[in-house]
């Protein structure tokens, strides 16, 4: 089996930090697919202070063999992605992707073309874009469980580097373990465990000359259709959040964020998550 993406090393670990804390909003996710295989997403998100609501609405299918991701949000921004297999490269798919705003004009077009390879212990990214920047990653199994992946950026414009990333992973079933340092001076480490099959948990540190991180996080599945979930940083920030399958394809979602270290101020928060699914 390949190894991950390098932006995937972390996944898990991300996974259990972001997913279903919608702190400071409502929202309402729509989901559904057609009798030809046509996927269709309707997102629509309302923040605490907001007048108006944001929405997107995303459409996915397949081709002729390529696959097609269209997607428009009321900032009028149109993404269009295409994507096929080489078949001249097994184990190779490219990918070209447009974001264009018809209120902005051509000028204000943005386009990138992507060459994903992954195949037996290797996992490499090559991304070009507009803007005369070119991105590269990959990913390798070095030995049983341990990976190592290199990710950085050259400014065609500057003639430089930028964003020079190394990391590296030891991955179990039950437990993952990543290190990933930035331009030589910022260190990122994270765990993740699985401790029992309805319990996980996560811990996150960072260090950089400015400042110093730290967050742990959990979910615990009540049952087959429930789970809570809570995670909190070294300034006190506490998000709590409960998700309930209300119904086949009905789930609901509720989120808090208590800044416990003033617990007497106004910057608590609170969210709501409803999502419908066919």
């Amino acid at each position: 089996m390949p190894p991950p993406k390098f932006a995937d090393l972390t996944k898990s670990v991300t996974d259990l930090f972001t997913d279903d804390f919608g702190f400071g909003a409502t929202k309402l996710v729509l989901k559904s697919k057609a009798a030809n295989g046509t996927n269709f997403k309707v997102e629509g998100v309302k923040a605490a202070n907001a007048t108006v609501a944001d929405g997107s609405l995303e459409t996915k299918f397949s081709y002729a063999g390529v696959s097609v991701k269209e997607k428009w949000s009321t900032s009028n921004d149109v993404l269009s992605e295409f994507a096929v297999n080489n078949k001249y490269l097994p184990g190779s798919k490219v990918t070209a992707e447009f974001v264009f705003n018809p209120n902005k004009g051509l000028d204000a077009l943005k386009f990138k073309v992507k060459n994903d390879y992954e195949k037996d212990a290797v996992n490499a990214s090559l991304v070009v874009n507009n803007a005369g920047l070119v991105s590269a990653s990959s990913v390798f199994s070095v030995a049983k469980k341990c990976l190592f992946g290199v990710s950085t950026d050259y400014d065609t414009g500057k003639g430089a580097l930028a964003n020079t990333k190394f990391g590296a992973s030891y991955v179990d079933t039950d437990l993952s373990a990543t290190a990933i340092v930035s331009n030589g001076a910022d260190v990122e480490a994270s765990l993740f465990h699985v401790p029992k099959s309805n319990v996980a948990t996560a811990l996150k540190l960072s260090w950089s000359q400015a400042a110093v991180g730290f967050e742990v996080a959990a979910k615990y599945s009540l049952d087959s259709s429930a789970f809570v979930k809570a995670k909190v940083n070294k300034d006190l920030n506490v998000g709590l959040s409960y998700t309930q399958t209300v119904a086949s394809g009905v789930t609901l979602t509720l989120a808090t964020l208590v800044k416990a270290g003033a617990l007497q101020g106004t910057d608590h928060k609170v969210g709501l998550t409803l999502t419908l699914e066919q």
